[in-house]
């Protein structure tokens, strides 16, 4: 994002944020992991999955992670548009 003699500054990319926090699957990164699927267009479950094991490959998702992922996509289903 930004490099000038003697300092570099980077950022995650909004994909790679998303997975760190459904790989967390905290309560309080739940609006977070909302906003970030509508910013890189993850509208399922199964892409939000996909999108952690691109990440992490090397790392099992934990089954919380999973129904965390299941059950925002399925609550964005049901909302009215």
């Amino acid at each position: 994002m930004f490099d000038h003699p003697g300092l570099r500054v980077a950022a995650a990319s909004p994909a790679h944020i998303f997975a760190m926090k459904a790989l967390a699957a905290r309560t309080r990164d739940i609006d977070d992991l909302r906003v970030l699927a509508d910013i890189i267009g993850v509208q399922s479950a199964g892409e939000a999955l996909q999108i952690c094991a691109d990440f992490y490959p090397d790392e099992p998702l934990p089954e919380r992670s999973a129904a965390v992922l299941r059950e925002l996509f399925d609550e964005q289903r049901a909302d009215p548009v």
